[in-house]
């Protein structure tokens, strides 16, 4: 799933580049676009949810205010009770794609009412795995 990121002035640090706390705004963005290709709008977030579990995030270029930046999202590895994200953060530049940053988000499965994790495979097993690999 490729997601559009349209940059704001709050984005960008002293340095006069995206601060790199930014993209884990731009991995929230891209994630809830894929999530929400198969999780209804309906869905009650405050029973059964996810949480946050972990984010890495490994910098390869700058990104600048002016730059036109896409993030893709797709599942890497389904768990019982969790799931990977991986995140490719482009750059458009002379009408090639530049690498920007990589990353990886550990989701949990959540029962909130129980206040337990709870298996995600037989739910969101599937539309993960449909997915599964980056956009080109």
């Amino acid at each position: 799933m490729r997601t559009k990121i349209q940059l704001r002035f709050a984005d960008v640090d002293m340095a006069r580049h995206v601060h790199n706390g930014a993209y884990l705004h731009f991995f929230e963005l891209a994630r809830m676009a894929l999530l929400g290709t198969f999780i209804g709008k309906d869905h009650d977030w405050r029973t059964e949810g996810l949480i946050l579990a972990r984010n890495e995030v490994d910098y390869r270029k700058p990104i600048h205010l002016s730059d036109h930046v896409e993030v893709d999202c797709w599942c890497s590895a389904i768990g019982t009770k969790s799931f990977t994200l991986d995140y490719a953060v482009d750059r458009m530049k002379d009408g090639k794609r530049e690498r920007c940053a990589d990353g990886k988000s550990v989701m949990v499965c959540m029962n909130y009412v129980a206040g337990k994790t709870i298996s995600c495979c037989l739910k969101l097993g599937k539309p993960l795995w449909k997915n599964t690999t980056a956009t080109s």
